[in-house]
């Protein structure tokens, strides 16, 4: 069975300041320290009385930015319509790009900062880098760019970037090109640390902004989020204690608290816990072929949610996820409920079932779980579904990668001789039919009802085989023999381990010799050229069509 290592960035944001620690306010609830958010793999837990705290004054609307356009799609800038060298002929790091092209950022080394008399970075194993310090540089349109002081975050849409430039945050829209300040300087929390989460985070549907900046002699974090179609700001209160990590859901409704408001290793201080780990700055982070954590030092996290629109700050714990103004909590024998705004609650899984939640599907109202007290049988629930799969699951692995919420989540049976589960003989349950597929394989990717999947050939024909399967019509077709590493989607193409395909039709575009390190709507790559080597290579990067015109 192949490996593959999915590195997720640790969303922990650093102590924005610290204070000596003083009893909280017995009027704000508190909870138990849980983990940082991700749902699906932490264990069930009790839920927590959210009895509301002493009412805070409510934080009305003030104007932050000036009014932005509505969301509309502005004609395609230089870099679309183009295809020239981005970067000059100084090392390269490739860090993000827009689906459709219109933007790149890349890290360049372009002075002799060490002093050595050449221009020169080697790769660490951590994703740190040596010799020359690298910089960030933002491409609109093919060149040598713009230097920035830091990139930390895009829009799920890739209309807005969140830069800082001359010390300051800064907005942009790559629509208009509209620059917009932020937060000034001194007033943005440090977040290039290996485990601190960033000072802003995007709704899915790129609308809202959440953002924490710092104020004061003692520089303490508050958190409000922006609406960027008319530019009005609201602060969204964390009660009581250090403020060290916001996050704003991706429906843009309900605000994740971390804060410290107890002084539980003994300093005489209130800091937000640090993981002590190997792995590398954010900043310009190179490729992570390893990393361990040794633990963490500070004080112990209490994790808190409260809605954007107002009310109570509630206990995180036990909470799945949030459904509109409702969560979606999982007791402690293992029920899992929706706890209105009212208090009201409606089960959705029993007791009984002991469930390992496998699967959120807001949409439809439904979670897929694994029932431990039935040797992890795979069930449907909600307030209206309560139906069997017919199969058990072997383990709950992470999402298969696709544009949107998907349609098709995959599963790993339980394998009837008992060595254990194997991706190599993976199923999909359609969650719309609420029905399975045996995929015989290992999915790679999804889309509506399309996916694509890697089948191991046998003795006499060896090697990695990608098929295209449309699980509604029946369709299955073998695309080509597979090659390397890799994963990259835009729009309506997938470049899946040296074969670039068309979901739209379900066939393959052209074999890719090289890995990619990008993928745009028009089916353009950025070529990875790292190879084996541990230099960073020498720019400039290029846009390389699928098909070249003649």
């Amino acid at each position: 069975m192949k490996l593959r290592v999915l590195l997720a960035s640790a969303l922990l944001l650093p102590a924005c300041a610290a204070r000596r620690a003083s009893p909280p306010p017995s009027a704000e609830p508190t909870s138990a320290p849980v983990s940082a958010p991700a749902p699906a793999s932490e264990p069930p837990s009790a839920p927590v009385a959210t009895a509301p705290p002493a009412p805070e004054p409510a934080s009305p609307p003030v104007a932050a930015l000036p009014p932005a356009p509505e969301f509309t799609v502005a004609p395609p800038t230089a870099l679309q319509r183009e295809t020239g060298p981005i970067g000059t002929r100084h090392p390269i790091l490739f860090q993000r790009a827009a689906k459709d092209g219109r933007w790149l950022i890349a890290c360049q080394a372009r002075e002799d900062t060490n002093g050595d008399g050449k221009l020169e970075v080697i790769f660490g194993r951590h994703g740190d880098t040596f010799g020359d310090r690298l910089a960030p540089y933002l491409f609109l349109e093919p060149g040598e760019g713009e230097r920035l002081d830091d990139f930390l975050a895009a829009d799920p849409t890739g209309r807005y970037l969140v830069v800082v430039r001359g010390g300051s945050l800064r907005l942009l829209d790559t629509y208009t090109r509209a620059d917009t300040e932020l937060s000034p300087p001194e007033s943005i929390p440090e977040s290039t640390a290996p485990s601190t989460s960033l000072p802003v985070s995007f709704s899915r549907d790129g609308q809202r902004l959440l953002l924490v900046t710092l104020s004061g002699p003692e520089k303490q974090a508050t958190a409000s989020v922006l609406h960027l179609s008319d530019g009005t700001r609201r602060e969204v209160p964390h009660g009581p204690g250090l403020l060290g990590h916001a996050s704003l859901d991706p429906e843009g409704r309900w605000v994740r608290f971390g804060v410290v408001t107890q002084d539980t290793d003994g300093d005489g201080q209130l800091t937000w816990p640090r993981a002590l780990t190997s792995l590398s700055s954010r900043y310009c982070r190179g490729p992570i072929m390893s990393y361990s954590n040794h633990g963490q030092e500070g004080d112990t996290a209490t994790w808190l949610l409260r809605r954007v629109d107002g009310g109570p700050l509630v206990p995180a714990e036990g909470v799945l996820q949030p459904l509109g103004d409702a969560l979606l909590r999982q007791g402690e024998q293992g029920e899992v409920f929706v706890e209105h705004a009212s208090g009201q609650r409606t089960e959705w899984v029993p007791a009984s079932c002991r469930a390992n939640v496998l699967h959120v599907d807001a949409a439809r109202e439904q979670v897929l779980v694994a029932c431990t007290a039935q040797g992890n049988a795979l069930e449907l629930h909600g307030a209206q579904v309560h139906q069997p799969l017919g199969i058990s699951s072997g383990y709950a692995g992470q999402p298969t990668p696709s544009r949107a919420p998907p349609r098709l989540f995959t599963v790993t049976p339980a394998s009837p001789d008992g060595e254990g589960p194997s991706t190599s003989n993976q199923s999909v349950v359609d969650l719309e039919t609420r029905t399975v597929h045996p995929m015989r394989g290992e999915v790679l990717y999804t889309e509506g009802t399309r996916l694509l999947v890697q089948r191991e050939a046998g003795r006499e024909n060896q090697g990695r085989h990608l098929w295209f399967v449309d699980t509604a019509t029946g369709e299955r077709r073998e695309l080509g023999k597979q090659r390397g590493y890799g994963l990259a989607a835009a729009g309506r193409f997938i470049f899946a381990e040296g074969l670039l395909v068309d979901m739209s039709t379900g066939s393959l575009v052209k074999k890719v010799p090289e890995d990619v390190q990008t993928l745009d709507t028009q089916g353009r790559m950025v070529l990875d050229r790292f190879a084996l080597s541990r230099t960073v290579p020498l720019g400039p990067l290029q846009w390389t069509p699928a098909v070249r015109s003649r």
